[in-house]
C-alpha cells in the first residue's frame, strides 16, 4: 500500500486538529474545529471530569469526542477525495482527561487525590475499540500518559522535539486549556501541568473566542487609539489568545493597567492612551472596538482571569526549573506551542511576566502535539518505539494539585513585575 495515508489528531479540550499525511510526511490536508464536548460539558478539564465520573456519563463525552474527529475526517475527505479505506494508521494525543474520555474510562480517579488514572487504564491498538468511529479496524496509537494530568499531548510534544536525544536542555510550554510544561535533555525530562484554565484560548473572557475568522489576534495602542489585526482580516467579532496577550502587553506598556492588574481611571493614566477607557459605569472598562453594532471591551474580571492563567504558568515553570536545577541565566532552548504561536510577538512574553526568565530567544510552534502525531505515523516502528520508551524511562512528573509550594508561588506571581 505505497499510496497509504496516515492521520494525526490533536484532541484538545477546546480545539481538535487533524492532519492527513503521506509516507513522506507531507501534509495533504489539515483541519481544526471546536471540540463538540463544548459547550455542553464546559470549557475546562475540571468540568469535563465532573461530567464523566461514571461509565454512563463518560460515554456522552466519548460520543462527542468521536463525533468531533469524524467531522474532521469528513472535512479532509471532501477536500482531498481520499476515502476512508486509504487511511492506514491513526495517532491521537490529548491530555489525560481527553484520552481517558475518548476510550470511555470513567474519570472518577482524576477527581480526587492522587489525581491519577485508575491502574487498569490501557489504550487500544485498534480503532474498532471506538464506537461509531469512521475508520474501522485501523491501527491506532494513543500517546501514553506520563502521570496525573500530564498526558499524551505532553509526550507527543516531547517526542516531536526529541528532548530525549538533546545535550542542551529544552524548556517547552504547550499552551492549551492546561499548559503542559517540560524541561529536559537526554539525561532527564521533568514535566508539570499548569492549571491555567482556558484564558489563553479565549475562554472565561467576556468577548473571548478561539482563533477563528474575525478574532482579534494582534493589538497596537498608539496615541490613544487601537490598531487591530484579525484572523482572515475580517470584521472583529471577539478576541483570541494571541490578541489577549497582545492587548495586556499594550495596556501595561501604556500604563492603562498598573502592575497589580487594575484598570486605571482616565485621570490616573500617565500616557496619551486614556481615551480607550470608559468609566461611566463607575468601573473603568477598556473599549477595544466599537462600530455602532459590535462593541468589544475588556473588563476588570477579564484581566484577573488572565492574571490567574499567567501566574499558574509562571509558578509551575519556576518550580520545574528549580527541580531541574536550572536558572534563567543558564543556556537552554525555549519552545512555545499553541495556536497563538504564529501571531504573538516575542517581546510580549517578557512584559506580561509569564515565565521566570527574560530575554530568551523563543521558538514558536503552532501545534507540537499534532506534529508529534505526524512524526509517529511516518516513523519506522522500531525507531518510534525506542524513542517513546526512552522518554517514558527518563521522565518524571511533578504534580501541582494540592502543592503548598505551588499555592505560595501562585499568590506571589499574580501581579505583573515592573
Amino acid at each position: 500500500m505505497q499510496n497509504g495515508y496516515f492521520l494525526g489528531v490533536d484532541l484538545g479540550t477546546t480545539t481538535v486538529a487533524a492532519a492527513l499525511v503521506n509516507r513522506k510526511n507531507s501534509v495533504i490536508s489539515s483541519k481544526s474545529i471546536s471540540n463538540f464536548q463544548y459547550p455542553e460539558f464546559g470549557l475546562d478539564s475540571i468540568k469535563r471530569i465532573q461530567s464523566g465520573l461514571d461509565l454512563n456519563s463518560v460515554k456522552k463525552l466519548q460520543q462527542k469526542a468521536i463525533a468531533t474527529i469524524n467531522a474532521l475526517i469528513d472535512d479532509i475527505k471532501k477536500e482531498t477525495g481520499i476515502g476512508y479505506s486509504d487511511i492506514e494508521i491513526v495517532a491521537i494525543a490529548g491530555n489525560t482527561v481527553m484520552e481517558m474520555a475518548l476510550c470511555g474510562y470513567p474519570l472518577i480517579s482524576l477527581s480526587k487525590p492522587p489525581y491519577r488514572p485508575a491502574a487498569d487504564v490501557s489504550f487500544p491498538d485498534k480503532t474498532s475499540f471506538l464506537p461509531d468511529f469512521y475508520l474501522k479496524n485501523r491501527e491506532l496509537f494513543i500517546f501514553p500518559i506520563l502521570d496525573g494530568f500530564v498526558g499524551g499531548d505532553a509526550v507527543a510534544s516531547i517526542y516531536y522535539l526529541s528532548l530525549e536525544k538533546r545535550d542542551k536542555p529544552v524548556f517547552l510550554a504547550d499552551f492549551g486549556t492546561n499548559v503542559e510544561i517540560a524541561i529536559g535533555n537526554k539525561r532527564k525530562i521533568y514535566t508539570a501541568s499548569a492549571p491555567a484554565g482556558p484564558a489563553f484560548e479565549g475562554g472565561n473572557i467576556k468577548y473571548g473566542m478561539t482563533a477563528e475568522t474575525g478574532a482579534i489576534s494582534d493589538v497596537e495602542l498608539k496615541n490613544g487609539a487601537f490598531k487591530l489585526k484579525t484572523v482572515a482580516a475580517a470584521r472583529p467579532r471577539g478576541i483570541c489568545g494571541s490578541g489577549i496577550m497582545s492587548l495586556i502587553h499594550e495596556l501595561l506598556r501604556e500604563n492603562v493597567i498598573d502592575r497589580s492588574g487594575r484598570i486605571l481611571p482616565p485621570g490616573l493614566i500617565d500616557s496619551e492612551s486614556y481615551p480607550v477607557i470608559d468609566a461611566k459605569n463607575g468601573r473603568p472598562e477598556v473599549v477595544l472596538y466599537f462600530d455602532g453594532k459590535v462593541n468589544i471591551r475588556l473588563f476588570q474580571e477579564d484581566v484577573r482571569q488572565f492574571q490567574l492563567a499567567k501566574s499558574a504558568v509562571k509558578s509551575a515553570s519556576a518550580i520545574l526549573m528549580e527541580k531541574f536545577k536550572i536558572s534563567g541565566s543558564d543556556d537552554f532552548d525555549v519552545y512555545l506551542s499553541g495556536t497563538f504561536g504564529s501571531h504573538i510577538k516575542p517581546e510580549i512574553i517578557d512584559l506580561i511576566d509569564i515565565f521566570p526568565f527574560k530575554g530568551k530567544r523563543i521558538n514558536f510552534i503552532e501545534d507540537s502535539v499534532l506534529l508529534g502525531c505526524q512524526k509517529y505515523v511516518t516513523s519506522k516502528p522500531s525507531e518510534r518505539e525506542n524513542d517513546l520508551s526512552n522518554i517514558i524511562k527518563i521522565s518524571k512528573n511533578f504534580p501541582l494539585s494540592g502543592s503548598k509550594l505551588f499555592e505560595k508561588r501562585f499568590i506571589g506571581n499574580i501581579s505583573f513585575l515592573p
